[in-house]
């Protein structure tokens, strides 16, 4: 059933409506999400640093060392450019791709009034569209230029049921301008236009025409200027090095390839994709021809989100699958044409029960969605140290740090991730030590691999540690290393908390005196120590206290507290031989529970080791 009349009757501004309420709700998400910092990818600064180099006549991209055609093409992404110079780029990308992901349903529920004729399909059309997993996720964070697509995409499906061949042609060329693997997507939809006899000239036009431009940007464009390490590896690395490497990989072992993908995630991928539709477009398959470029390139990924229904590598499916399945319904109303209304109950009943069962599972629309998490779009103690952070660092200053802070600096000239050690020189760098609190107390604080990279960051010699507020490190190129400790831990005056001890700890460590006084949640503890000779960068503390017991070869406090030299902020290679230092840490016991047993001190390693072999395993601090 085609009925051209559907279109006079169409609900523009119920539909519209609806689709802006979608897109505010999007839009509110993805914009609550960064101002937050919790766009824990680098994919929103990538795009963002793209867009504005491109208003800014900058096609190079820091972040991957290549022009803007480099990794993807997506020549959208110059307009954009352009309105950035008005307004922020970030929440212009948000914005707009809310805007663009909602507004395709539209054309959805255009064809589902034409094909099922019933006053309810239009709203069932669009309801299924956005309660797609993948339309949430991929509206709600990050951005992606294919999100972009859905919109030209959807309208040539609009124009194509319509009989408008050559308007939805040119929505497709629309479409490519996105992403360059749109084109392998429209050249697939050429040829399911071509399986229809009065358009096969034109489908088959199509198809050649962007077969020949996606083969162009991939065998001609893209090995000019693929970074050395990229997408492609992370995602195509186990097949070549190349575009050129992996077809031949694919052409020379096809059963092995094949072999691969019979993993289960891979063999449950389409089902769950065709999941939400209630497997209706396998009855009428002929729009999931164009669905298979997206799959295709999804199964033969060894990036574990690839296959996930609801990431962003799913997007191009989902208006073929959506238009698949609005054919099946059709279908099966008009087989039973004689109970019309009862057959397409049953199929509004089985895709409604299925679309909010898989939006239940994989989704993140509030309240519906499974997967949605109120604390990613709620300022936490993240908020406020990165707030302050981005505005102490200089406009004109280049960045790197962790990738969720990226976005917040894409609009200066050079920004980088945050490599050890790092392969090009950022004047601030931010390290991370979120981490902290999971350790804390524990040994696993000194050797769990995210302190790793932060000790072995904070001992390059080129740069020095500007500030630390909250759970980060600022860093900046050729700032004197001792800096932020004088007063701190070296170099401060007389302090009224400690009294005089001298308590030698082998021949490399000795401690000058100590003092524990009151904190709210237990005991402040601050230490004087002097290094003997040149500590080793991995050095860590203990402190323990209460009722000594055996424990293998020795005896052990009750209790055990591991924390970081210095904060964690001051390297202890930095400290000069022969001068006092100052430690704090917060122990979480009274001052009567540490002294009544005594209070022990012990330098390790971070295996856990001793700091010398010599040396006791615990020193009791004299009362």
């Amino acid at each position: 059933m085609n009925d051209p009349r559907a279109d006079e009757r169409f609900p523009w501004r119920a539909v519209s409506n609806l689709s802006l309420a979608a897109a505010v709700l999007f839009a509110a998400m993805a914009l609550s999400r960064f101002r937050t910092w919790h766009n824990d990818t680098f994919d929103l600064a990538f795009y963002a640093r793209l867009v504005w180099g491109a208003g800014h006549g900058d096609l190079w991209n820091p972040l991957v060392g290549a022009p803007l055609w480099g990794l993807h093409l997506s020549l959208i992404l110059i307009p954009l450019g352009l309105l950035g110079r008005l307004v922020s780029v970030v929440p212009l990308l948000l914005v707009v791709q809310a805007a663009a992901v909602a507004a395709a349903g539209i054309p959805i529920a255009r064809i589902a009034s034409r094909r099922i004729g019933h006053p309810a399909a239009p709203y069932l059309a669009l309801f299924v569209y956005l309660l797609f997993p993948t339309i949430g996720s991929i509206a709600s964070y990050e951005f992606h230029p294919s999100s972009l697509a859905l919109l030209p995409l959807c309208l040539a499906l609009d124009f194509f049921d319509q009989r408008r061949a050559v308007a939805g042609v040119i929505a497709l060329g629309l479409a490519t301008l996105c992403r360059e693997d749109v084109a392998l997507c429209a050249a697939l939809t050429g040829l399911a236009l071509a399986l229809h006899r009065p358009h096969r000239a034109i489908g088959l036009a199509a198809f050649v025409g962007f077969t020949a431009w996606f083969a162009v940007y991939l065998f001609l464009i893209a090995p000019h200027y693929l970074p050395r390490t990229g997408s492609l590896q992370l995602h195509y690395g186990h097949l070549g090095s190349s575009p050129t490497a992996i077809l031949a990989q694919l052409l020379r072992h096809p059963v092995a390839t094949l072999r691969e993908l019979a993993t289960p995630v891979r063999l449950l991928y389409v089902p769950r994709l065709l999941a939400p539709v209630a497997l209706l477009p396998l009855l009428r398959p002929r729009w999931l021809l164009p669905a298979l470029a997206p799959i295709g390139i999804n199964l033969l990924s060894q990036f574990p989100t690839a296959v996930q229904v609801h990431s962003h590598y799913s997007t191009l499916a989902v208006p073929f699958i959506l238009v698949s399945a609005i054919h099946g319904a059709a279908w099966i109303m008009a087989v039973g044409a004689l109970q019309a209304e009862r057959y397409g109950l049953l199929v509004a009943t089985a895709v409604t029960v299925a679309s909010l069962t898989t939006q239940h599972r994989a989704g993140v629309i509030p309240v519906l969605g499974g997967r949605f998490n109120r604390a990613e779009h709620r300022a936490d103690e993240r908020q406020p140290a990165l707030d302050a952070i981005a505005a102490i660092i200089p406009p004109d200053a280049s960045y790197s740090g962790p990738d969720y802070t990226l976005a917040h600096f894409a609009e200066r000239t050079r920004i980088f991730r945050f490599k050890q050690p790092p392969d090009r020189a950022a004047d601030y760098i931010v390290l991370s030590t979120e981490h902290r609190d999971r350790y804390t107390g524990t040994q696993e604080l000194w050797r769990n691999t995210e302190e790793v990279t932060v000790r072995n960051a904070l001992n390059w010699r080129r740069y020095g540690v500007w500030t630390v507020l909250g759970d980060y490190i600022v860093m900046r190129q050729h700032w004197p290393g001792r800096t932020y400790a004088r007063g701190r831990y070296v170099e401060f005056d007389p302090d009224p908390r400690v009294r005089a001890a001298h308590v030698e700890i082998g021949r490399a460590l000795t401690v000058a005196g100590y003092g524990v006084t009151r904190a709210a949640h237990g005991s402040h503890v601050t230490l004087l120590l002097v290094a003997n000779e040149p500590w080793p960068f991995d050095l860590g503390f203990e402190l323990a206290w209460g009722p000594m017991h055996p424990v293998a070869d020795r005896q052990d406090p009750a209790r055990t507290y591991a924390f970081l030299p210095y904060d964690g902020v001051f390297m202890p290679t930095m400290v000069r031989p022969g001068e006092v230092t100052r430690t704090e840490v917060d122990l979480p016991a009274s001052p009567e529970e540490l002294l009544a047993h005594g209070l022990w001190f012990g330098p390790r390693r971070i295996d856990g080791s001793r700091l010398e072999a010599a040396s006791a395993h615990w020193t009791r601090l004299p009362e």
